[in-house]
C-alpha cells in the first residue's frame, strides 16, 4: 500500500486542519501566499471551512476529501483552502452570509467556490460525492468557457451579501420608556415553548444568554410565568439527554424537540455559560438541582477540557470509533452486566428500553422525574438514593472510560477560555467555593500577563506553547467582561488596569467608520472582500453587545463617562431589532434593563471589605456594580469614604446615594426597595 502524503497542512495547528493533513486533495491554510497564487495563476477557489467536532464536517471527508477521483477534480482545477472557523470567524462569517445570499441557509461544513480574487460564486454546506463531483465540474467548465458569467454571478452574489448584512442601526435620541420591556417580552414570547422548554421544535439549542436575560427579567419584573418557563427550561435540560447524565456536561444541542438525543459534541463555550448561567438560577431560586448541574459541568470541564497549565481546550467530538454517540450510549445489556442486581433501578431511572430509546438498541441515558420522587415512589430516602445512585454512576464512568474516546479539539481560545473564567468567577461567588476562583485567577493571569507583554494586544490561540493569530472583537469583549467580573469578586486593582488597557486597543483598532460600533477584526490585519460587524446574539453573545456592556460596567467603575455615553447610543441604536427580534438580542435587552433600572452602585470601604463582599453572594442582584477596598473605590481620586475602623457600604441608584450602611442586609434592603 502506498504511505499517504501530507498535503500544505501538516504544519497548522489547527485540530480540525491537521484532521485534513493526510487528504488526497491538495489543501492549503488560508494565508496571503495562497490567495496571492490564486489569483497569478488565475484558479477559482474552494474554501472548505468546519471545525474539529463537525459530524458532517467528517462525513464529507470521508466521502469526498478522502477520495482520489474528487482530488483530481480539485488539484487539477481548484486552489483549494480549509479554514477552522474556530480560528478564523471573520472568514466564517464572510463566507457563511454568501451561503445565506445564495441559498437562504447556512451550516457546516461550509463549502464555497469563489473567483481568484475570494468573492463567492457559489456557498453551500454538506453535499454527497457525486453533488459535489457535479459542482466542481460545473463551475471549472465555466470558469474555462464563461468566466463572464462567474464574474456577474459573484457581483450578484455580493450585492445579496450587503442586502443581508443590512444597514448600520443609527442611533436614535429618543428617551426609552420603561414599558418598553414588557413590549419586548410580550413579543418574545410566542417564540418560547412553555411546554418543553426552549424554542418551538427541534432541534433545540441551549441558548444561554437568553435564558439569563428572561431569568433578570422574571426575578426582578416579579413574572411568574416567565420564571416558571426558565425553570422549566433548565430543568428539561438537565434531565435530558443533552446533559451527560454519567459525566456532566452538556451536549451542543438535542436533536429532538424534547431534549432527550443530543447532537454529541461537547463544547467549552455552551459548558461556560451553562455554568454561569445555572449558578445564577441557583442564587434566584434557591432550587438544590442546579448546584448539582453546575458541580458535575466544572468537575467534567476541570477532567476533560483542561491542559496543564490551567487553560481550556476547545471541544469533544460527538464521534468516536467513526459513528456518533459510541462512547456515550448504552444496551441494557451492558448496563446489566455492570451493575447487577441494582441494574433494575437504574434502568429504570434513566429510561432505558429493552430494544433502545435510541437506535441500534442503544440507550441515551435520561430521566423524566426528579429525584425526589423517584425516590419516594422506590420508598428510599433522598440520601439513600442519592448514595446509591453515585456509586451506580462511578461503576458505569469507569466502563465508559475503557471505551475509545471522541477526539479532542486541544485549540486553547482566549474568547472560550474568557467564557470559563467568568462561569468559575459567577459559581465561586454564589456557591462559597474558593478553588474555583483561584482556577479562574490562573487562567485570567494568562491572558492578562500576555496583554502587558504586547501592550494590550491580544492571540486568539494559544497551543503547545505557540499564541497564533490576531485576537478578533470576540476575544477582547469577553475577556475584558471576564476581568469585570473578576475585579467584581476580588476588587484587584490588577484586572481593573487590565480592563482600561484592553479598552484603549478596541476603541482605537476596531471601531467601525460610524465611530459607533466595532468591527470583529482589528485595521492592522488582513483585509477580507467585506468587513463583519456583530450584532445579533446567538449561542454566544455578539461581540458588540459584549462591549456596549462592558463600556456600561467599565465607566461606573472607573469614571469614565465617555464609555458609559458610547453604550447608551449603542444600546438605542438597537432597539429597533431587539424589539422586533428580541430572541436573536438577549444580551442587548439584558444590558436594556440595567439601562431602564438605572445603574446600581455598589461600593464597599473598609478592612473587611471582602467579608461583606462575600456576604452579598447569597443574593441574586445581577444589576449591581460591585466596587470597593481598603480605603477606596477606583473611581475615587480621594479618600472621602474611608473611616478608621469601620467598613461602610455605600449604595447608589442613578446619581443618587444613600447614607452609607454598615450591614449587608440593610444594603440590600436599599437596593431592592422600589
Amino acid at each position: 500500500m502506498t504511505e499517504k502524503q501530507p498535503n500544505h497542512l501538516l504544519g497548522e495547528l489547527s485540530p480540525y486542519l491537521l484532521q485534513h493533513a493526510y487528504n488526497p486533495v491538495d489543501w492549503y491554510p488560508w494565508r496571503e501566499d495562497v490567495l496571492t497564487k490564486a489569483r497569478t495563476e488565475n484558479r477559482l477557489m474552494v474554501i472548505s471551512i468546519g471545525y474539529a467536532a463537525c459530524h458532517w464536517c467528517h462525513v464529507m471527508e470521508h466521502e469526498s476529501f478522502e477520495d482520489a477521483e474528487v482530488a483530481a477534480l480539485m488539484n487539477g482545477n481548484f486552489v483549494s483552502v480549509k479554514v477552522d472557523r474556530e480560528e478564523r470567524p471573520d472568514i466564517d462569517q464572510v463566507y457563511m452570509l454568501s451561503a445565506y445570499a445564495a441559498t437562504g441557509r447556512g451550516g457546516w461544513p461550509l463549502n464555497v467556490i469563489a473567483l481568484p480574487d475570494q468573492r463567492p460564486v457559489f456557498a453551500g454546506t454538506y453535499y454527497s460525492k457525486q453533488d459535489w463531483i457535479h459542482i466542481l465540474n460545473y463551475f471549472a467548465d465555466m470558469h474555462s468557457t464563461h468566466p463572464a458569467e462567474l464574474i456577474r454571478q459573484a457581483e450578484e452574489i455580493e450585492r445579496s451579501m450587503k442586502r443581508g448584512r443590512g444597514s448600520r442601526p443609527v442611533f436614535d435620541m429618543n428617551p426609552v420608556a420603561s414599558s418598553t420591556l414588557n413590549d419586548i417580552f410580550s413579543t418574545w414570547k410566542d417564540d418560547l415553548d412553555f411546554v418543553k422548554g426552549g424554542t418551538h421544535g427541534g432541534p433545540k439549542f441551549p441558548m444561554p444568554a437568553n435564558l439569563d436575560c428572561l431569568l433578570r427579567y422574571g426575578a426582578r419584573c416579579g413574572k411568574e410565568q416567565v420564571m416558571e418557563y426558565v425553570k422549566l427550561t433548565l430543568d428539561r435540560m438537565a434531565m435530558g439527554g443533552i446533559c451527560d447524565q454519567l459525566g456532566g456536561g452538556f451536549s451542543r444541542y438535542s436533536v429532538d424537540d424534547s431534549w432527550q438525543v443530543p447532537h454529541f459534541e461537547k463544547m467549552l463555550y455552551d459548558n461556560a455559560q451553562l455554568i454561569s448561567l445555572y449558578s445564577n438560577a441557583f442564587a434566584a431560586t434557591q432550587i438544590s438541582s442546579y448546584k448539582k448541574v453546575v458541580q458535575e459541568t466544572i468537575a467534567f470541564v476541570i477532567r476533560e477540557l483542561t491542559a496543564p497549565g490551567g487553560l481550556f481546550l476547545a471541544s469533544l467530538d460527538a464521534d468516536s470509533e467513526g459513528r456518533e454517540g459510541t462512547f456515550y450510549a448504552w444496551t441494557n445489556e451492558e448496563i446489566r452486566n455492570c451493575l447487577g442486581a441494582g441494574s433494575a433501578i437504574f434502568l429504570e431511572y434513566f429510561c432505558c428500553e429493552e430494544t433502545g430509546n435510541w437506535e441500534n438498541k442503544m440507550n441515551v441515558l435520561r430521566r423524566s422525574v426528579s429525584d425526589e420522587v423517584f425516590a419516594r415512589d422506590h420508598a428510599l430516602s433522598d440520601e439513600q438514593f442519592a448514595v446509591m445512585m453515585q456509586s451506580y454512576r462511578e461503576q458505569l464512568l469507569a466502563l465508559r472510560g475503557n471505551r475509545i474516546r471522541p477526539a479532542t479539539d486541544d485549540k486553547i481560545l482566549t474568547c472560550w477560555n474568557a467564557l470559563m473564567i467568568s462561569a468559575l468567577v459567577h459559581a465561586a461567588r454564589v456557591f462559597d467555593k474558593p478553588v474555583w476562583l483561584d482556577q479562574a485567577i490562573t487562567t485570567a493571569t494568562f491572558y492578562k500577563e500576555q496583554a502587558y507583554q504586547r501592550n494590550g494586544k491580544l492571540w486568539r490561540n494559544a497551543k503547545g506553547g505557540s499564541l497564533t493569530i490576531d485576537g478578533f472583537l470576540d476575544d477582547y469583549a469577553l475577556l475584558i467582561r471576564s476581568f469585570l467580573d473578576l475585579y467584581q469578586a476580588t476588587f484587584g486593582q490588577e484586572w481593573l488596569q487590565a480592563v482600561e488597557m484592553l479598552l484603549a486597543e478596541v476603541v482605537t483598532h476596531f471601531s467601525d467608520g460610524d465611530g459607533l460600533f466595532f468591527n470583529l477584526s482589528s485595521g492592522e490585519g488582513q483585509r477580507l472582500i467585506m468587513e463583519t460587524v456583530e450584532l445579533s446574539d446567538n449561542v454566544i453573545p455578539a461581540s458588540n453587545s459584549v462591549m456596549a456592556a462592558n463600556l456600561w460596567t467599565a465607566g461606573y467603575l472607573t469614571g469614565h463617562v465617555e464609555y458609559i455615553s458610547r453604550s447608551e447610543k449603542m444600546l438605542k441604536s438597537m432597539m429597533p431589532e431587539i424589539g422586533r427580534n428580541p430572541g436573536f438580542h438577549a444580551n442587548w435587552a439584558t444590558l436594556l434593563q440595567e439601562f431602564i433600572s438605572g445603574p446600581v452602585e455598589v461600593n464597599i470601604i473598609g478592612e473587611e471589605y471582602l467579608v461583606l463582599l462575600k456576604e452579598f453572594s447569597s443574593y441574586y442582584m445581577p444589576e449591581v456594580i460591585f466596587s470597593g477596598g481598603e480605603r477606596k473605590s477606583p473611581a475615587e481620586t480621594s479618600e472621602t469614604r474611608f473611616t478608621a475602623g469601620k467598613t461602610l457600604i455605600y449604595v447608589c441608584r442613578g446619581k443618587s446615594c444613600f447614607p452609607p450602611v454598615d450591614t449587608v442586609a440593610e444594603a440590600v434592603r436599599l437596593i431592592l426597595e422600589p
